[in-house]
């Protein structure tokens, strides 16, 4: 597995004509003409269990109930038993505590830019950057870490998602969209972790715009001509992630990526609750290509039987 999720990097990344969201498009064009139904901002309040103890039906935090010959979580790990089964349904304490003791992945900032002008007028390369302060990358995180308030960043991740795209001129002609992400540390973010989206307060904000300003400086570094170009920034946070996806610490990669992550026993497709199953980079590995073939996983385990060689024909 490891080695398909290094390989499609060899010849360069691929990207998707249409930007990321034709990922979900397709999926929900799957969806519905099998008869099924894709929700947005629809929270999950629980799974339901039969007689039996297996899973077999979804209530929704508005009420509406989903019943289905099986459920298949992509909330996590962790998130699923301790979130989202009944009461009287215990997670098994010895697994949970080593996802606990595992911990979240790594914190990150993203800053989104958007410019009024079309990417060929900007000089952009499509590929992406890796930029580190220096070699000793633990060595930085601690700094960090011991210092969040005036230490910079030790890792970022420019990239430039409507340069890749050969739809994106004819679909939004004259923009060109551009994302920066920074790697932080949670304990920034946890004095605000008990706010309110869009409510967080002044000091919240001046962080926001300490952080913009320096993701902005790494873009200047490497694209100097956008220099009094940019027209919209938009920061995302680790609460940012938490509001939306669920997340407890803003690790939108879910579990961290450790040698006791991987040699975890029990992590995968099948839960201890018959019926539910779960999917996505817990099931696998992080990352778009880790969510993937946690998805394969998941359908195989659902199906019985492998269906990457039913990818693998085609």
């Amino acid at each position: 597995m490891h080695a398909m999720l290094i390989r499609h990097y060899i010849n360069g990344a691929n990207f998707p004509v249409g930007g990321s969201a034709r990922l979900a498009e397709t999926a929900t064009d799957v969806i519905t003409a099998a008869g099924g139904a894709v929700l947005i901002s629809a929270d999950v309040a629980t799974s339901e269990l039969d007689d039996k103890g297996a899973a077999r039906a979804v209530l929704m935090a508005d009420g509406r109930r989903f019943q289905a010959p099986l459920v298949i979580s992509n909330a996590g790990a962790l998130n699923t038993p301790t979130r989202l089964l009944p009461e009287q349904t215990p997670a098994p304490a010895r697994l949970v505590d080593s996802l606990r003791a595992i911990g979240p992945s790594q914190t990150y900032v993203v800053l989104n830019i958007g410019i009024r002008a079309s990417g060929d007028r900007l000089d952009l390369d499509p590929a992406n950057i890796w930029a580190h302060a220096g070699p000793d990358i633990d060595g930085d995180i601690a700094a960090l870490e011991a210092d969040p308030e005036h230490r910079a960043m030790p890792t970022y991740f420019p990239t430039f998602p409507s340069v890749k795209d050969p739809s994106w001129e004819s679909r939004y002609p004259g923009r060109t969209t551009i994302d920066i992400a920074g790697l932080t540390t949670w304990s920034l973010f946890e004095p605000y972790a008990g706010s309110a989206w869009m409510r967080r307060g002044a000091d919240y904000e001046r962080v926001k715009d300490r952080l913009t300003e320096e993701l902005l400086g790494q873009i200047f570094r490497f694209c100097p001509q956008l220099q009094g170009r940019i027209d919209h920034t938009e920061l995302a946070t680790p609460l940012s992630f938490n509001h939306f996806l669920g997340r407890e610490k803003g690790d939108f990669m879910s579990l961290a990526h450790t040698p006791q992550r991987f040699a975890l026993r029990g992590l995968g497709a099948h839960t201890h609750v018959p019926g539910l199953l779960l999917t996505g980079q817990d099931v696998a590995s992080a990352g778009v290509s880790g969510a993937i073939m946690g998805g394969v996983v998941a359908a195989s385990a659902a199906a019985e039987r492998d269906v990457l060689q039913d990818l693998a024909t085609r």
